[in-house]
């Protein structure tokens, strides 16, 4: 699958949670303002958070998608990860701010202020952002998988952030709708489980991101893999210097070797290019690979 390919499925998904977003974003609103219910609004706030990472998610999309020019000899992904980035950042303050305004409604209902008993169509609404979110999660991550698209996969985890909240949501608005106003203390305990849910994803997906940043090498497993691979070659010995690292999805092999000083230049040039096709076999066809040729030393 060449970028393009790639760049179009993501912006199709992305495009759909766009849509879907705006929906319930307008549901969600209304259903909280018409209903009574802080919690349904605080969801509907989760949910425009969803609306800005897909902005975020595109725009890192439209850039990473450019091919190689002067200012960018090793392409664009880097947008990529910053894309996903942003949208991991975004949904480890959104999972805070679910946590502390839950601890917060917590602490006022021990002190005595009531919390208000919210109406039915907010439950309602709750329940359609579940099925709707949890559904566009399903979506988007097997796409976000299928094309190795980061920015894509963090996007899909904050659907199912958003369908979490609303699970929360749901749990709250409903004990208090249908079993009475001493139930309401439900709704924030369920607001700090899935502040947590939702923090332990969001570090996650930062960290991976901030290791493609920071220009981090690939494993030790895939650097011995590498090695090996330059030693299957028997014209080829002592690979040395190994550094990897990834721009977006593209990976970055830069190695040197040692041939027989007395081979021609022609033949270790045939021989290194040899090596440089099978890592783009294996890493995938924009796989960059500098191998350096040494002279064998007796």
């Amino acid at each position: 699958m060449d970028l393009n390919e790639r760049a179009e499925r993501a912006v199709r998904i992305t495009y759909i949670g766009v849509v879907v977003n705006v929906v319930l974003l307008s549901l969600k609103f209304t259903a909280g303002i018409l209903g009574n219910s802080q919690a349904m609004i605080a969801d509907a706030v989760h949910t425009l958070s969803d609306f800005a990472t897909d902005i975020a998610v595109l725009i890192g999309i439209r850039y990473s998608r450019k091919p190689r020019d002067e200012d960018h000899a090793y392409g664009h992904g880097k947008y990529e990860t910053i894309a996903a980035a942003v949208v991991g950042m975004v949904l480890l303050l959104v999972g805070l701010k679910i946590g502390l305004d839950a601890i917060h409604t917590i602490f006022d209902a021990v002190r005595g202020e009531p919390v208000p008993k919210p109406a039915q169509i907010a439950f309602w609404a709750a329940i359609v952002s579940i099925v709707s979110k949890e559904i566009l999660y399903r979506k988007t991550a097997v796409v976000g998988r299928a094309i190795e698209n980061d920015s894509v996969i963090a996007n899909a985890w904050h659907h199912r952030s958003d369908a979490l909240s609303s699970v929360g949501t749901a749990l709250g608005i409903g004990l208090a709708t249908f079993l009475g106003a001493q139930w309401t203390i439900m709704d924030p305990i369920a607001a700090i489980v899935v502040s947590f849910l939702l923090l332990k994803v969001a570090l996650d997906i930062v960290k991976d991101q901030i290791g493609g940043l920071t220009e981090k090498s690939l494993s030790a497993d895939v650097h011995g893999e590498i090695e090996a691979m330059a030693r299957s070659f028997p014209d080829i010995s002592y690979p040395h210097n190994l550094r990897t690292r990834t721009v977006g999805k593209t990976v970055v092999v830069d190695l040197h070797v040692r041939v027989n000083p007395e081979m021609r230049v022609a033949d270790a040039h045939a021989v290194v290019s040899e090596l440089e096709a099978k890592l783009r076999e294996r890493f995938g066809d924009d796989t960059i690979a500098n191998v350096h040729i040494e002279p064998l030393k007796s």
